[in-house]
């Protein structure tokens, strides 16, 4: 009986991690979320650990620091892409100022997906003290590399020459 009570408390937490879903961590073990986009798209973390370099860039549209370090990362997503680099900006603003989010990602033109994280979803799982900017770098392999908060002009240096050695680490070697 206690074992039985056991299994049902342990998939109770397993729904609950993921708002439902019964597939609570991806492959790599990192816990997974399920949000949607500005545009209404549902994107998974765990169709995207994996694939490749993945940046979590935690933001709000009143953190002016968060509104610096989006273009950057929009510049080194732009040339880093095809090596497989993988940016997500994820959306803390709560329902006072979420109407702000999709104008503000129009205006700034972003290539990469932004996720709308009201209920705090997945900072609760990357980002529990809900900084901004907070930015989260997942290897291929699915480990997290990489935990940034705040953004001080210039600091994309030293991540992007992260994220260089990180996608380098995977990359196939050409023989002569």
């Amino acid at each position: 009986m206690r074992a039985a009570w056991l299994l049902g408390a342990a998939l109770l937490a397993s729904c609950a991690t993921t708002g439902g879903s019964a597939a609570a961590r991806p492959a790599s073990g990192l816990p997974d979320f399920e949000l949607d986009t500005v545009d209404g798209q549902r994107v998974r973390l765990s169709d995207t650990v994996g694939t490749g370099v993945v940046v979590l860039a935690f933001w709000a549209t009143w953190c002016e620091p968060c509104k610096a370090e989006l273009p950057q990362l929009e510049q080194i997503a732009q040339r880093h892409q095809a090596q497989g680099l993988k940016i997500i900006g994820i959306a803390m603003d709560d329902a006072t100022t979420v109407a702000q989010v999709a104008p503000f990602v129009r205006r700034s033109h972003f290539s990469f997906p932004v996720l709308l994280d009201t209920a705090g979803v997945a900072a609760n799982r990357y980002n529990s003290n809900k900084s901004a900017p907070f930015t989260v770098v997942i290897d291929r392999a699915g480990t997290i590399a990489q935990e940034r908060s705040g953004y001080e002009p210039g600091e994309e240096v030293a991540l992007e020459q992260k994220l260089v050695e990180l996608l380098g680490a995977g990359a196939p070697t050409v023989s002569p």
